[in-house]
């Protein structure tokens, strides 16, 4: 241990010699390192088990009154991180790691990106909010995107699986923490608009930028000026994508109907034009820094493109629910109000033309009011029809949650407030007309962090799916009940107004 942590301070002896560091002390074998951090475990409860099972010795951040080897550390799980990657012989640097980092879009980006190389023949691992993959196997976990020790042993573990790349979302808050300091990044995308500077210690954007390797690329947005002036003057190398200004690569949004997308990607002297069902110019961005990614890795334009366009849908990201019968649905995980404001001005641009544009709102009411507010003046703007709601769990919050909200819109008469996300989406769904466009945006991730996992956000998304579904297979089978009488004058050659009643 000494040589793996050599700033550590160790009580009882000099070293700790192990075999493996073991996942919980209930379960720990002779030998093995057991791992106390502060405020998880009971101590006496802890030393008991760790005496018990055979330990060979505790990894802590405080002195326990136990006969066993200790290695006391400032933080156990930068520690575990910083063990991992000398024990698994560096797996960040036996893959190409490509981390995602922004304050929107991450998800959906490193979608595209693991879905790309994928499709280039690249055996590729991944790690996003809405699941991961080890090169073989796909799961969706119940826990948040890993950082620190845990993210390290899966890069070991997609190396044992033979996976020659790395898809990586990454945190903001884990990125000020430290969590990704045993982590080097070949390339490094990112998305939105994350801020450059921080009143408490260096930004998150600053220490990613510090993980790059020495010949890394940043791939970063023409559309986000500040944001690209700071990767430039911290000596990175950058290349640049963009859907409003000049890039190396840029995608023009030329026309968006029926749910489809048409984009017109360049890259220098080419351009090829992709279809595809991710509307928005949040999404042709999105597309753009995916095929930067290619283009870096010297693969064509064409190629890109058409591997690019075979992702049809991302559960939770503008996902267009449709049918004949009633208003197209969009469901949208939304959060913040750059992501609000994004999920609005794309609905708007896909209505159908004379629609209305419905939007429900499912706002966390223990959030910041002064986010809430910003988030009312966005569905203010871009909303003809606004409607704010919640969750059953914080339904005794929600008038509270809702004044911060009017607090950012001028017209408070425009909003209608319904106290339950349920009734509210199916309301608006009985109301809007067939042209009209619904919009929902909010309430699947947990307070915009994703605390609860991909397991529990696929879930959600698909709660909001079947309650809209279930509406619209109501509202069919209503009309098949009880037909529509209406009256249609034709032209024949006996007589040319003749009315004929039809049901339609």
């Amino acid at each position: 241990m000494a040589t793996l942590i050599p700033n550590a301070k160790f009580f009882a002896a000099s070293d700790v010699v192990f075999t493996e560091i073991a996942d919980d002390v209930h379960t720990a074998q002779p030998g093995e390192l057991v791992v106390f951090p502060i405020g998880d475990q009971e101590p006496t409860e802890f030393i008991a088990a760790a005496l018990a099972r055979g330990a060979a010795g505790i990894l802590t951040e405080q002195i326990l009154p136990c006969p066993l080897p200790q290695c006391v550390v400032g933080d156990v799980d930068l520690a575990i991180a910083g063990v991992n990657a000398k024990r698994l012989n560096r797996p960040d640097r036996r893959l190409l790691t490509i981390g995602v980092f922004g304050s929107a879009g991450k998800t959906t980006t490193a979608l595209m990106v693991s879905q790309l190389l994928r499709n280039l023949g690249l055996r590729t691992s991944y790690q996003t909010g809405l699941g991961d993959c080890d090169g073989v196997v796909q799961s969706t976990a119940s826990e948040s995107v890993p950082a620190g020790g845990a993210l390290v042993q899966w890069l070991g573990d997609c190396c044992d699986a033979g996976a020659k790349t790395a898809v990586i979302e990454l945190s903001e808050q884990d990125a000020k923490h430290g969590r990704y300091d045993s982590i080097e990044f070949d390339l490094l995308v990112i998305t939105g608009t994350p801020q450059d500077d921080d009143d408490f210690g260096p930004s998150g954007l600053n220490c990613v930028l510090d993980r790059m390797t020495g010949s890394g690329v940043v791939v970063v947005s023409a559309d986000s000026p500040a944001v690209l002036r700071s990767v430039r003057d911290h000596g990175a190398n950058a290349f640049t994508y963009g859907v409003r200004h000049a890039a190396d690569v840029t995608a023009k949004l030329i026309e968006q109907e029926c749910g489809m997308s048409t984009l017109l990607m360049t890259n220098e002297s080419v351009t090829a034009v992709m279809e595809t069902p991710l509307c928005g110019a949040a999404m042709a961005s999105n597309h753009a820094a995916a095929a930067a990614i290619g283009i870096l890795l010297n693969q064509p334009l064409q190629e890109l493109v058409e591997h690019l366009g075979k992702l049809r849908e991302i559960p939770g990201r503008m996902q267009v629910l449709s049918s004949f019968e009633c208003a197209d649905v969009i469901i949208d995980s939304a959060n913040s109000p750059e992501q609000i404001g994004s999920a609005l001005r794309a609905a708007r641009s896909m209505k159908q033309p004379g629609g209305r544009l419905w939007c429900v709102m499912a706002i966390d009411p223990s959030d910041d009011p002064v986010k809430l507010a910003l988030a009312g003046g966005h569905l203010e703007r871009f909303a003809d029809k606004p409607i704010v709601t919640c969750g059953a769990e914080s339904k005794d919050l929600f008038l509270t949650g809702s004044h911060a909200v009017l607090d950012g819109v001028k017209d408070c008469a425009l909003l209608r407030l319904v106290a339950s996300d349920r009734r509210a989406i199916q309301w608006a769904i009985r109301e809007a007309s067939t042209r009209d466009t619904i919009l929902w945006i909010g309430g699947i991730r947990q307070g915009g962090t994703r605390q609860g996992g991909a397991k529990q956000e696929r879930q959600r998304v698909a709660q909001v799916t079947d309650w809209v579904v279930a509406c619209k297979d109501a509202i069919a089978a209503e009309s098949d009940r009880h037909p529509a009488t209406k009256i249609e004058t034709s032209v024949t050659n006996d007589n040319p107004m003749i009315l004929s009643i039809f049901k339609k």
